[in-house]
């Protein structure tokens, strides 16, 4: 008796140990593809441009905070940026914070913005971002604090802001 309870232990604890395993390397998976697509819209942006060869390390760039790998904060305030919102800021999905006021960027503020589900802090104030306020913005449900002053916005405010 001991010895049949003694072997059915080791493989009751095998066998779990085994699904556990495979479902941690399928989540990692899907993880590190997600990861490496946040990496990329991030050097799309071309903020990060001098840390090119150091896209892994993305969690100790300036002015971004991570947790569990993800992006959750960019706080790029008066850091000095130029150019334009790209459209692939909408790919930080996991993004909660976002200040980019009191720089110099220019253009409209992309509609992919409203890619960013999780967002509760939003201030683009203080730089030359012209153009409608994009309507989508309207979906940004966990959005609580929204600062798009000083600005060459133009064109109607959408009404759920």
């Amino acid at each position: 008796m001991k010895s049949y309870f003694y072997t059915s232990i080791p493989t009751f604890f095998l066998l779990s140990i085994i699904v556990i395993i495979s479902g941690i390397t399928r989540a990692t998976n899907d993880d590190s593809q997600w990861l490496a697509a946040e990496a990329k819209a991030l050097m799309e942006t071309g903020w990060w441009s001098n840390y090119t060869t150091r896209v892994g390390d993305r969690c100790m760039w300036p002015g971004i905070q991570c947790n569990a790998g993800s992006v959750v904060v960019i706080n790029l305030s008066g850091h000095g940026l130029n150019g334009g919102i790209t459209p692939q800021i909408g790919s930080l999905s996991n993004i909660r914070y976002l200040d980019l006021s009191n720089n110099s960027l220019v253009g409209p503020i992309p509609s992919s913005v409203s890619n960013l589900t999780n967002l509760w802090y939003l201030s683009m104030a203080s730089n030359l971002l012209e153009g409608p306020i994009p309507r989508e913005i309207e979906s940004l449900n966990a959005l609580e604090y929204l600062d798009l002053s000083y600005n060459k916005l133009s064109g109607p405010i959408p009404t759920q802001i």
